[in-house]
Parts: C-alpha cells; structure tokens; sequence
C-alpha cells in the first residue's frame, strides 16, 4: 500500500494551518473588537415603546411602577448607566438590562430622553 495520500492530507493540513495563523490570527492579535460607536438605522423614539414605556409611561411622564423622565437632571453617560445596570430609587427598582442594545444604541437612546425638557 502507499502512504501518498496520508502525506498529502497531512500536508494540506498544515498548510492550512499556517495559512490561518499568518493571514487570520495574527493580522488580528491585539487589535481590540470593533467599536460600536455608531448605531445605523436606530430609532430610539420606537426602543423606547417596545422597552421603557409600559413603566415610565408614553409620555415619559412617569406612572406609579416608575418616575418621570421629563426634564431629568442627568448626563447621557448616567442615563447609559442607568440603562445598563438599573436603579433602585424612591418609587422602584428598575432591573438592569430592560433594553439590551448596544452601547452606541443605548447612547442615542439616552439622548432621546434627554431631549424631552
């Protein structure tokens, strides 16, 4: 019998092997993931209705389960925050994670609240 296409299969794989280590693996090593600092096609008015309005009202006028989020008092990092690991305060507790979109989303999303003064 020939040993011919066992070498052949070992060598394929170690060829490819070398070929995902040079061309995949280290062209990347030590480049952090990417960045998602921009949020395409997000709308932050409808994310607000599917995940923050049933507590804190339509309106962001508050109800009894949430307080208002008219004219807050806070900066868009606080509100990412808040978004992000939740609060307890005077009224309630709001859970961590009601909207799980990404850090750039959450940031629009708290500058949408914001903007209702």
């Amino acid at each position: 019998m020939t040993r011919k296409p066992f070498y052949y299969i070992m060598l394929g794989g170690v060829l490819l092997f070398l070929f995902l280590v040079l061309f995949v693996y280290l062209p990347n090593k030590g480049k952090a993931p990417a960045d998602d600092t921009t949020a395409t096609n997000f709308d932050a008015a409808a994310a607000y209705e599917a995940s923050c309005s049933s507590c804190h009202g339509q309106d962001l006028a508050g109800t009894a389960a949430a307080p208002s989020l008219i004219a807050l008092n806070l900066t868009v990092d606080e509100v990412v925050d808040i978004i992000t690991n939740g609060k307890t305060g005077s009224i309630g507790k709001m859970p961590a994670g009601m909207f799980s979109g990404s850090t750039a989303e959450k940031k629009q999303l708290a500058e949408w609240v914001l903007s209702h003064k």
